[in-house]
């Protein structure tokens, strides 16, 4: 999703901001500069906090804030305002590479240019939604069979002869 919406506002900038707005698309493109130079440089931090906070976490800020993201974009109504708001996008975040341009024409085709923001930005948002249930489906479920083990564990072993590391109790030297 953070490919794919990165890299819609060169298709809607080729195909029709280019007469809505009156401007050359090589005009354009230093809008999009900022949310390149944002995705580059909080690629490594967003790496590094996944790693030391939480990697679920991480990825549902990453897909809601890349849907809030798309949905601000596609709000805009002046080349700045559309710069500032894909700078959040690329702040946010490998398929979407290769279907960006595809996806981005027919819906620029069949709803106009701002629906190439607005659709992805609204299944960025369901799919960070819907991995927010799974993680933590995921997480009571793996709770659950630590509180099943620990439970058997302690049922296994005769009281007062816990047995150590390497299997042996009750030996002494």
């Amino acid at each position: 999703m953070d490919h794919l919406v990165v890299l819609v506002f060169a298709t809607v900038a080729a195909l029709r901001l280019t007469t809505e707005w009156g401007l050359r698309y090589g005009a354009l493109v230093p809008y999009a500069t900022p949310s390149f130079i944002a995705f580059g440089l909080c690629a490594t931090s967003a790496g590094w906090l996944a790693d030391r906070w939480s990697r679920e976490r991480i990825m549902v800020i990453l897909f809601i804030g890349i849907g809030a993201s798309a949905l601000l974009a596609n709000l805009a109504n002046y080349p700045v305002q559309l710069s500032l708001r894909l700078t959040l996008v690329g702040v946010f975040g490998n398929m979407g590479v290769a279907s960006v341009g595809l996806l981005s024409d027919f819906l620029i085709d069949t709803s106009g240019w701002c629906s190439a923001f607005f659709i992805p930005g609204v299944v960025s948002m369901v799919i960070g939604e819907l991995y927010l249930r799974f993680v933590r489906m995921d997480r009571g479920a793996a709770a659950a069979d630590l509180a099943a083990a620990t439970t058997s564990q302690q049922k296994a072993a005769p009281p007062g002869r816990e047995t150590g590391g390497c299997g042996f109790s009750g030996l002494s030297i």
